[in-house]
């Protein structure tokens, strides 16, 4: 692993946990290469993405995947199959 390849993959089920996900997020723009204030921007439109999702899922459909990746390209999050990209 390193800054231009790296894939985490973690599972929420409630809205508690979508900060350290933000955080997780904000982290990995920053590691890629990200200035902070871009990597923040980013990270609050994954965690809105994940709120909506766990809104719309309900508590009762299980764990929500989010996908962090990085393969020399974009940094890549997936949350209920529509991916973010951060081109950097």
């Amino acid at each position: 692993m390193d800054a231009s390849t790296f894939e985490v993959i973690v599972s929420l089920q409630d809205e508690r946990f979508v900060s350290a996900v933000r955080a997780l997020v904000d982290t990995a723009a920053k590691y890629a290469g990200c200035p902070s204030a871009a990597a923040a921007k980013f990270a609050g439109e994954v965690a809105d993405a994940i709120n909506a999702s766990l809104l719309q899922s309900g508590n009762g459909s299980g764990p929500l995947p989010v996908t962090v990746r990085r393969a020399d390209g974009p940094l890549e999050v997936e949350v209920s199959g529509r991916v973010f990209r951060l081109q950097l």
